[in-house]
């Protein structure tokens, strides 16, 4: 689930950067970053690091545990906690986030991405994009898989009726 959704974040930065242009590495103003935020809302592309964090509490767990399994309930509870109290820190990723994404298009070029995530066809892109990404990949996976074989096998043909033996 988490890689859908990272996917859908990757799909929307390919869709934003269709509508040009950098930012630059200049200094970034509030309206700048608030753009970023809303944009990438809009995208959904936040909705994917909403499993990092009880991932990172999953791999906490089995770490601990493998080194007392007797304390297995009360690891998981302890851990819990704990990834109770950093949710608030969520805000922090998002706004890291919104930093690249500020970073590498200008506040219009931001407001615009979040309007068109914000249209139907946007919402559909933010629905399906990662599907269609992740079946375009396999596409071309097969495709070079097809081709890849059919130009070895001429190629041996070829070297064979050059008098080379393979």
């Amino acid at each position: 689930m988490i890689v859908s959704r990272i996917r859908i974040g990757l799909a929307a930065l390919v869709v934003a950067a269709a509508f040009g242009g950098q930012a630059g590495a200049q200094d970034l103003s509030q309206s700048h970053i608030d753009a970023a935020i809303v944009a990438v809302q809009s995208a959904g592309a936040a909705r994917g690091f909403d499993s990092v964090l009880p991932a990172i509490a999953e791999r906490i767990k089995s770490r601990l545990i493998r080194v007392r399994p007797d304390l297995h309930q009360e690891i998981s509870a302890t851990v819990e906690e704990v990834a109770l109290q950093l949710a608030a820190r969520r805000q922090d990723l998002d706004e890291a986030v919104a930093r690249v994404w500020a970073k590498n298009f200008t506040e219009d070029e931001l407001v615009t991405i979040a309007e068109f995530y914000r249209s139907p066809t946007g919402q559909k892109f933010a629905e399906i994009g990662p599907r269609v990404i992740q079946e375009s990949l396999q596409s071309v996976e097969s495709w070079s898989t097809r081709v890849g074989e059919e130009m070895y096998e001429m190629s041996r043909e070829a070297l064979t009726q050059k008098g080379f033996e393979l």
